[in-house]
Order: C-alpha cells, then structure tokens, then sequence
C-alpha cells in the first residue's frame, strides 16, 4: 500500500482480500490516497471531458492549499485514470485570499475552515464545487459574519472559472442572508444548469450565465436568469425543537437529526425514490431500540402515484445504513437497475462497507449480491468508507458502470470497475438415462471385455453484453458423486477408468452450440450391491482466467446462478415398466422338533422360508437374531430341497444374529427355502421357551410409503366440464386444472442430520407439449431450493389459490415405513424422467433435528391440450423424488448415511359413460311424456284435417243398381 504524499494525493493499485462478490473488481481496484486528515474523499464524482476520457474528482474540505493566510480551506482534486503512476492534482479554483475593506483593511469574508470540496459536481468539461461554511461579513457596525457559502465553477478544461454565491448580500438583516449554507448540495439539470440547495431554499442558475460577466472584484451581484424557492411561512420555523413527534410511519421511530438520502433511478419505466435514513431505530424482541438505519425505496406506480414503500433494513448498529445510496445503472446488464448503499461506520472497527443490490420487476432483491469492505485502513478513527458514493458512468470503457467509493476518515478513494458478466447456458444429456446390466455393448480398451454403458454429453452455449469473442470454460465432470468416499464406484469414464473428468471447453460468443461427449460404463455387479440409488451426473464450470488480458481489461465473471448442472441415471431394475420396486415379502419358519432335552446335544435345525410375489427386492438379506442359551452352527448344505445360502455369524451390541444374503435382487416369483442348524446347551436357566426372531430387510421395502396420498388430486378425470380450450391462456385456469404435490422429509431420529440433499424430478414436457406447468414453488424448514426452468415461462397470471397447507402428499423417513399393498396393473402408460423430458428441482437441506421435517410444494396445472390430443389414453404422471444424507454433526460419521427415493403419481383418465347410469330417470320420464305430448298433438291435427273420416260409394253407384231392378221401382 502506498504511503500518502505530504503535500498531494497519491495513487495505488490494491489487490484485497476476497469478499463477497458479484461483478464489482475487488482484485484490482484503483486506490487514491490524499494528504492524511484532509478527508480527502468526502465528496467524488467522475470527469468525462470528451467522449474518450474519464477521470476522477475528489473533494478534500479540510486540505491546506497555498492561499495566504487560509487554514483548510479545502481543495478538489483531479485523478487521472488510469493512474499510470502520477499523482493527483489540486485545480486551482481560487489562489486568493480572504478579500478586504480597502480602507480599514478589514476582512469580509472568511476562507479558512470553509470546506470547500465538500461538494463537488460535474458535467461533461464543467465542474462545481462548493464551500458551504464560507463565511461573509456585511457592510455593518458590528464584526458579525454569516455561513453564507460560496460555489466555483469550472470549464473548457480548468482554464475558466467564475465563483457564484447566491446568498452574499449587502443586507445585513437575517432576511438578507442567515445561514444559506449555499453548496451544501447541488446537481445539474437536464437543462445542463446548477442547482444549488440551503435547508428551505433552492438557487438554479445557468453555467453560461455565471460565467458571463463575471468580475473577481464584484463581491455582491445578481446572475441574470437566476431562480429561487420562496421562503417557508412562519409554521415552518424550528419551534417545534425539543417536543414529542408523532410516528408517521408505522414502526418509524423519527429522529430529528435522521440525514435523509434522496435518488432516483428507473428501476421501472417510471422514475423511483430511494430514501436514506442513517439514523432509523428498530426495536428488538426485548423492547430495546437499537441504531441500524433503513432504506425506503417508492416505486412510482404512474405519474406521482407511489406503492408503499419496500424497506431494507441495516444490520449494523451505528453502521448508519443509508448515509449514502448511489445509482449504478445496470450493473450486470439483467435489464434492471442496480444501487450502491453505504454502511460507512459498519462493523467491530468501523471501517464501513458498501452493500450492492440488484433491481428486479419488483424492486430491489433484499440480499446484497455484494458486500465491498475497506481493507487498508489502520487508523485508530473510523475510515467511513462508503460515506460518499458515485456510480453510474463508465470508466474503462467496457460498456458496464463503474463505482467511486470515498472513505474520508482515512483520506482514501476506490474505483471499483465493473466485471463483463458471462451467462453459461450449459446442457447435460444421459443417453440412455436407464442402464440396463445385460446390454453390454462397449469394450474396455485394456481387457476387451464387454461391459454396459451409455453416453454424457455436454453442451454449452454463452451470452452477455461485452463479454469477449472467445471463452474457455473449466469443466468438471463427476460421476456418482453423492456415494461416500471409499465405497466402490458403479459407474467410470470408459478410457480414463476415473469417477472424476475435467476438461476445457472453448465456447465462442457468436458460435451454436458446443459440445463434447464421452463414454460412461457400468463397472461389474459383483463389485457393488447399491443398484436402487440413483447415479448421479454433476456438471460444475468455470471461467478460465489464466488467459492474459489486453491492456487494462478486467476479467469477465460467470453468472453467479449458473454453475451446476446435474442429472440422474437409473440401473434397470426387475420393476415393471415404472422401474420403481414393490416387493411382496414373505417369511415363514419351522424347527425340526418342537421340545428340547436338557442335555441333548443334537442340534436345532430351522427350516426358513422366503418369497417374493411382488417385484424384485433388492439388498434383501434375512436377519435371524439367536437367543442366549443357544449358538450358531452353520447351513444345511447336504439337501438338495434347500438352498445353499450365504450366511454370516454377525455380533451387533452384544446380540448375536445370522445375516442370509436372499440375492441382489430378490427376483418376483423367488421361494427359497434354507436350513440353518444351532446348538442349544444352556438350558438350565431357560424360560419354558427359547425365541428365535427372523426378519428380512431390503432397501426397497423402505422406500415406499402407502398410508400417504400421493397427489392433490390423486387423478384427473377427462373431459373437464364448464372447462372451454383457449389456443392463448392468459390465465392459469385457462391451462387446465390444479396438481399440487407435497414432499416432507422428515428425521424420525434419534440422531441429527446437517447437511442433505433432495432432487425432484418433474414431468414437465412431453413431445415438447406442457404435461405439468409449474406456477409456485414453495418451501417450509432448513430447505432451500433451485431448478434448472423457469417458473411460469409464460406469465400467466396466477391465482390466489395457496397450496393446502395440512396435505402431505408424501412422506420420505429416515426408518423404516410400512409396505405397500401390491398395486394392479393397467393398460396406463406411465410418464416419468426415463421417457419424458423433466425439470429437476434441486434442493439442499439444513440441519434438521429429531422429529423435525422440511417440506416442498410444488403447484402447477395440467396442460389439457396436450391430453385433448390423445383421447381414450389414460396416463400415469410421475414425479420422481429422492434424497441423500450427506453428513451428520458428528466427529463419529455413520458408515451408511440414509437415502432414498420413490414417486409421486397423478393418474389422468378418461371418462367411460356407463349405460344404467349415463341418462338419469327424471330426464327418461320427461322425454316420454314429452313424447306422449307430441304424440297427441299430431293425433288432433290429423283429425282435424279428417285423416281419421269413414270413406263412402259414390251416388252414381246407387243410380246403376235402381236400373237393375225395375220392379221394385215401379212399386214405389
């Protein structure tokens, strides 16, 4: 660290200590000391000249310059940048000294301790810098003198300058001047004017006009164009001091001498406040207030309109959080702004620090993604870094805002430039993602023996706004990583007989996608017993920095959420189409004899009997756990009725017990019988009876959970009444109906786990068509989580709908659980992570105690159209879930830390009408006598129309049969 200078400020490149850190340089920042006790760095800002420059300015209140006669002054000084080993330089604002009466000789103003500096503002090639405690005596009897204050300006490269003091009169009256304090802040307007502010009162004038007609020997004159506020009415003066204030906030504690940090920046399209209160109180459970400051920040809704404001609170007590905010601008270019906040008295010394939080649609992220902290101070006084903060402009010329941080106390100034940040976007692909033992189709370079495998295959493209051309990525590969150390690896690279690959990736910044495959091999079954837990694929990379940079480059930096990758391979297991085992366990034993003799010697034979008649068991082992009085002699290998099984004599906390090995797996349909013989001689002091207790275990048996519901609902019935398809949902009903699963893991003791880990593997897409759409995910204990899709892609809007709270959907223990019932097979075709494409949801778990648990909810919506597609096919969706032990808070480690897995299935079927069922009565009795209705009605119109009348002869008929008989008609 360089020395600072006796008489000017000096420069450093400073390498510090690793902090937490995002894109802000902290390996190379630029260092500028000015001379000790100056509080050279109490006010900063950046030069920029021309478009091809830019510096930096920094105000030293307290400086001794070389004006005769005046003690600390205050000077601002000109860094340039970059350094290259030269010193900063004071410009030469006012050389003067205090200006006189002529006659008497008498003093009208006051330059020493004037503070001059302590503000400072540019513009392009123009400069303001101010002296708030100037002092001025007017043309009076007595030799009063009043803060006026007093501001310099500075153009066309510090070679004119022109002093404006708004608040110097001749009017020696308080109204005339009082304590303007004018500088003691000031900005420039869009309009490219000064503004210069005092307690109640704001002067704007115009650079060009200060500048026009000035004369040093005019002391008192009006700047054409000049503006200023009115004066506050009398309700507004200071006789309120010493009275009680109402909290205006709730929560609030006001404290009158609280320093309020104004800035705006557009954290939306709309301008925004932030506001600093160094001072704010909060109180502690106790009841005790304790000093940590607060920041309020008010989005600007429309013209005017504020939401309540979002409030970030200090950590620090008497840090005074907020005493300084600066706008960055897009710090990491994510398309939100970003802010600087100071701590300058932060931490055990007081040294201070400088938070830095990224914007985000909804305002700030409550965590700082950085956290700058000063390194060199040794000074017993605090340094007050973080006290002054200027951002926003770019310094280096990389296209990303740079920081100026001021720590006066210790008469320093950092420039922290921002870092290039590079977004990874990074494939892993398992192919397949299920092994399957009996296809061997690989050779071993070496014994050219045949061994199954399958592929991994990284691909990687990148993205970012001025990140460099080319980009060598540092790539590691591991493999079945969550097995512990020492244990025998299942799978290894096939031509470099390794679990671990690192290699690097050369990514350009224009190019497709890059890739590089290798080729992963299943080593021999005999080798290893674990086939159920999944084998594991991380992929974790990096940025090559050993590359040179050119010139003054920073190194670029990799997204800080994008750096692992990991996938999940399944050994193919005798488990039906889901690969998912549920064993059906039976266990059976009889003795050769029913009494024992007190002094026989012939031993006890157990004849034992085990099936399986669901699907395979794997790791299944019978445990025979020998009483006191009797020893184990060994299997009955002479019958050929019983199997010659691998039994071992085992001695577990004084109790004695034979382990069996009943095969790996135990295949569906497997009966097997075995004969275990025992000495039984210390009979003397026996009970009437001896106990002989047999179990058998098998890691697939403790997977699974039936007494929990696996869904929210369990199944889906198509199709949906009242429900109408929307080719562009906006909303997420218009998707279709709600799926919500629950995942608790939960330590049923007695011991305490601190570090686990759980993934979910999601059915998301199915033949690039939305099955389960994810809207929420949420968590509850030591359990944090992130996944590798985004969230609602496509912005519905969501619900209020919240998940069910008491359903737990599934329950993952550390012991043992009950076994399920066998479950029917159906024609359903079954959807999870081996055929479908899933989104993993990786989640590490915190220490949690006995009897504690961490849960996940997931919610989400079933995509309908996809189903719509494919009517009368009925599908099972699987939501795959497994977690892992990873350490426990013990010198003592486990040799066999806890895992597991299992599924959680959402049933979507089809609706078959059933014909006693599918027209309900009351509508049958309405459609028949709506029938009878019809019918007479037609009845009555027909017989209106005389479809119904007799049909009668015609009379010319009568006529032919009178002429036929003559007789009777002349009789008549």
């Amino acid at each position: 660290l360089a020395q600072p200078c006796p008489a000017q400020p000096c420069l450093a490149q400073l390498a510090l200590p690793g902090c937490v850190s995002f894109n802000l340089d902290t390996e190379s920042p630029t260092l500028y000391s000015g001379p000790r006790g100056s509080y050279f760095g109490y006010s900063v800002d950046f030069y920029s000249p021309d478009h091809r420059t830019v510096n930096v300015l920094v105000g030293a209140p307290k400086a001794n310059t070389s004006q005769p006669g005046i003690v600390e002054g205050g000077a601002v000084y000109y860094c340039k940048w970059p350094a290259g080993g030269t010193t900063c330089t004071e410009i030469p604002f006012d050389k003067s000294s205090n200006r006189k009466i002529k006659i008497t000789q008498e003093p009208v103003e006051f330059k020493s301790n004037q503070w001059f500096g302590a503000t400072v503002r540019s513009y392009n090639e123009k400069v303001v810098a101010c002296a708030p405690l100037y002092h001025w005596r007017a043309l009076k009897v007595t030799q009063e003198k009043d803060p006026v204050g007093t501001c310099y300006v500075a153009v066309q490269n510090f070679s004119t300058y022109a002093e404006y003091s708004p608040c110097r009169s001749d009017n020696a009256d308080p109204e005339g001047q009082g304590v303007c304090q004018a500088g003691f802040s000031l900005d420039f307007t869009q309009v490219s004017g000064s503004k210069f502010s005092w307690i109640l009162s704001v002067f704007t004038a115009g650079v060009v006009e200060i500048l026009d007609g000035y004369d040093f020997r005019a002391l008192i004159r009006k700047v054409k164009g000049e503006r200023q506020t009115g004066v506050a009415p009398a309700e507004y003066d200071d006789s309120f001091l010493g009275e009680s204030l109402l909290d205006f906030w709730p929560g609030f504690f006001s404290v009158l001498i609280t320093r309020f940090t104004i800035a705006l920046f557009i954290l939306h399209r709309l301008d925004d406040v932030l506001v600093g209160a160094p001072l704010f109180m909060d109180r502690e459970s106790d009841g005790k207030l304790k000093e940590v400051g607060q920041v309020y920040l008010f989005l600007q809704e429309e013209a005017f309109q504020f939401q309540d404001p979002q409030k970030l609170l200090g950590t620090d007590v008497f840090g005074r959080y907020g005493s300084a905010i600066a706008s960055l601008a897009d710090l990491n270019h994510d398309g939100y702004n970003d802010i600087a906040i100071g701590v300058p008295f932060a931490g055990d010394d007081g040294r201070g620090k400088v938070l830095i939080y990224n914007g985000q649609s909804t305002g700030l992220n409550p965590k700082p993604s950085q956290v700058l902290e000063e390194q060199w101070s040794s000074q017993a006084i605090p340094s007050g870094f973080g006290f002054t903060l200027r951002g926003a402009s770019d310094i280096d010329r990389n296209d990303y805002p740079d920081l100026i941080v001021g720590a006066f106390g210790a008469s320093k100034v950092v420039v922290y430039r921002a870092r290039p940040v590079v977004t990874v976007h990074a494939q892993l692909q398992l192919n397949p993602s299920i092994i399957n033992p009996e296809n061997k189709s690989c050779i071993l370079p070496e014994s050219e023996s045949l061994v199954s495998c399958f592929t991994v295959e990284v691909c990687a493209t990148i993205s970012g706004h001025a990140i460099p051309y080319i980009v060598v990525l540092n790539v590691d590969l591991h493999l079945d990583k969550l097995k512990k150390k020492g244990v025998v690896e299942r799978i290894l690279f096939l031509y470099y007989h390794q679990p671990q690959h690192s290699f690097q990736l050369v990514v350009g910044k224009s190019q497709h996608s890059r890739c590089k495959e290798f080729v992963v091999y299943l080593t021999d079954e005999k080798e290893f017993r674990d086939k159920l837990t999944p084998i594991g694929v991380n992929l974790n990379y990096s940025l090559d920095e050993s590359r040179p940079l050119e010139g003054l480059a920073v190194k670029p930096i990799l997204n800080y959420y994008t750096a692992l990758l990991s996938l999940q391979a399944h050994i193919l297991l005798d488990c039906g189409d889901d690969n998912l085992c549920i064993p059906m366990l039976k266990l059976s034993a009889s003795p050769d004899r029913q009494q024992l003799i007190i002094g026989d010697e012939i031993p006890l034979t157990l004849i034992i009997n085990a099936k399986n008649e669901g699907e395979g068991a794997y790791e299944a082992e019978l445990y025979v756990t020998i009483p006191p009085e009797s020893d184990y002699i060994g299997v009955i290998r002479n019958n050929e009725a019983l199997s010659k099984l691998s039994c071992a004599y085992k001695v577990d906390n004084s109790t004695q017990m034979v382990v069996c090995d009943l095969g790996n797996p135990m295949v569906a349909g497997t009966n097997l019988s075995v004969g275990l013989r025992f000495s039984v001689q210390r009979l003397e002091k026996a009970d009437a009876s001896i106990r002989f207790d047999l179990q058998i275990k098998s890691l697939t048996s403790n997977l699974l959970c039936s007494s929990c519901r696996v869904s929210h609902p369990e199944q889906i019935v198509l199709p949906m009444t009242n429900w109408e398809s929307k080719d562009k949902p906006k909303k997420e009903e218009d998707v279709g109906p709600l799926v919500q699963h629950v995942y608790e893991l939960h330590n049923s003791g007695p011991s305490t786990i601190s570090d686990a880990v759980m993934e979910v593997g999601w059915p998301s897409r199915y033949r690039e068509e939305y099955l389960l759409y994810i809207l929420q995910i949420q968590t509850d204990g030591p359990l944090y989580c992130w996944i590798n899709a985004t969230i609602n892609p496509l912005q519905l809007e969501v619900g209020t709908t919240l998940l069910y709270p008491s359903t737990i959907s599934h329950l993952i223990t550390r012991r043992e659980v009950r076994l399920p019932q066998p479950l029917k097979r159906d024609p359903t075709k079954i959807l999870n992570c081996s055929n479908i494409e899933c989104t993993k949801i990786y989640c590490r778990v915190g220490q949690l105690e006995k009897r504690q648990s961490a849960v996940l909810k997931v919610r989400s919506r079933l995509w309908i159209q996809t189903f719509l597609k494919r009517r009368n096919d009925h599908y099972s969706l699987h939501s795959l879930v497994s977690f892992a032990v990873k350490e426990m808070p013990y010198n003592i480690q486990q040799e066999e830390l806890s895992s597991a897995h299992t599924a959680i299935r959402t049933a979507v079927i089809w609706a078959t009408p059933d014909a006693s069922l599918s027209i309900p009565l009351w509508v049958i009795i309405l459609a028949v006598l709506v029938g009878l209705l019809v019918l007479a009605i037609l009845i009555l119109v027909m017989w209106k129309f005389g479809f119904f009348d007799r049909a009668r002869p015609p009379q010319d008929d009568m006529t032919d049969r009178e002429q036929l008989n003559p007789e009777k008609a002349t009789e008549a």
